[in-house]
């Protein structure tokens, strides 16, 4: 029976990693769940699952929930009781903290792992180079879940590399892919944008593939993960995500990657990797449907003007990526409060992009600089903005 550890466990991914092993209790075994501050939820998953540990990040919210923890269950709060969370052994770690905050729990239990199931993009985005070789370094296996580039770690076993012609990862186009007046993109409402038309997600990510700076993270990720040269990637409209990836090969034929827009499925992979799980119930597997539709679209890099500033940045091989981050973190988390419009989500990530000091980065040192110095920058713009 497999360990496992979620961190992010009250999320999308955590949910929906502890839906997967609800339905295979006999396999994995939770031992530890994290959370920022959902106690209502972490609750019932706590009374369901039993974990031997927990950690509650927010200090407010820890202290309602540790009066009613079983003395049994080691208690973990606070930044600092992240840090100790994060020191736990497990044989697979879920790492569901969205954003940049996943760095350094992930960038810890890496040494205390044989697995990471991961999640987020942007520890990948910001820091590949220092995550790639610190497991390497402790022979810790890092699957992703996203599920374009888990679609990609499953065919490009099958592939030859040398046989290659484009590598294609898909996007839906996202919430706003019919709305191309900026007139009508300026008046946008929250709800509008977090209405995604097949997934469902966190709000930031949500948002992110209303931008397409998701589909620039992905692009990262690919060459990343994998070594696929950045001329050899390239991105399609698929409307209905349910193709996430498909390799072209020299030949002419086409690896296609087709599953239901369910995250369950690559999460399933990821916990019973190497063999395939039999035991999920209640996904749908491919079936002949009455009318089913696969469209596809090129995309029009001109109307996602995020996504080719990432890719832009994405070869400068400095801080650039580590700045546009933090101003995409900083600048949704503005618009989700009702403080700014939704091109001003555009606004504060050029603005940051044009005013950066391009430096090397070699340590997480370097990445944390950057990173408070990009959100304090982003901060300070938005806020002349909101005034």
């Amino acid at each position: 029976m497999k360990k496992v550890i979620i961190f992010g466990s009250t999320g999308s991914i955590g949910r929906n990693a502890l839906d997967v092993i609800r339905m295979s209790k006999n396999n994995f075994q939770v031992k530890g769940l994290c959370t920022y501050r959902n106690i209502k939820l972490l609750k019932r998953q706590i009374q369901e699952f039993r974990p031997n540990y927990v950690c509650v990040v927010d200090e407010k919210s820890a202290k309602e929930l540790k009066r009613i923890v079983e003395p049994s269950t080691k208690f973990f709060f606070g930044e600092s009781g992240l840090k100790e969370f994060s020191s736990l052994t497990s044989d697979i770690a879920v790492m569901g903290i969205a954003g940049i905050a996943s760095l350094f729990p992930l960038f810890i239990h890496i040494k205390y792992t044989k697995r990471i199931a991961l999640a987020s993009k942007e520890p990948m985005v910001v820091g590949a180079k220092l995550i790639k070789k610190e497991a390497k370094s402790n022979h810790t296996e890092i699957i992703p879940i996203d599920s374009e580039i888990n679609s990609l770690y499953q065919t490009l076993r099958f592939v030859n590399r040398k046989d290659i012609r484009k590598v294609y990862l898909t996007a839906s186009g996202g919430p706003l892919f019919n709305i191309r007046k900026t007139l009508y993109l300026k008046k946008l409402k929250v709800r509008d944008v977090l209405r995604h038309p097949t997934w469902r997600m966190g709000r930031r990510i949500t948002i992110d593939s209303a931008t397409l700076v998701n589909k620039g993270f992905e692009v990262i990720e690919t060459h990343e993960f994998f070594g696929i040269p950045y001329d050899l990637i390239d991105v399609v409209i698929q409307r209905e995500s349910k193709v996430h990836s498909f390799v072209e090969l020299k030949d002419g034929f086409s690896f296609l990657c087709f599953y239901f827009p369910d995250m369950r499925l690559p999460i399933g992979y990821t916990l019973y990797y190497p063999e395939r799980a039999s035991s999920l119930k209640n996904i749908s597997y491919f079936k002949i449907e009455n009318k089913m539709i696969l469209t596809f679209y090129k995309l029009d890099y001109t109307r996602f003007p995020l996504l080719r500033l990432v890719l832009k940045a994405a070869t400068r091989n400095d801080n650039s990526l580590i700045v546009i981050n933090a101003a995409d973190e900083v600048g949704i988390d503005y618009f989700l409060k009702g403080k700014i419009d939704f091109l001003s989500i555009y606004k504060v990530i050029e603005y940051i992009f044009s005013e950066y000091p391009s430096k090397r980065v070699t340590s997480l040192e370097d990445i944390i600089f950057w990173n408070d110095w990009a959100r304090k920058k982003a901060s300070e713009y938005l806020e002349k903005k909101c005034c």
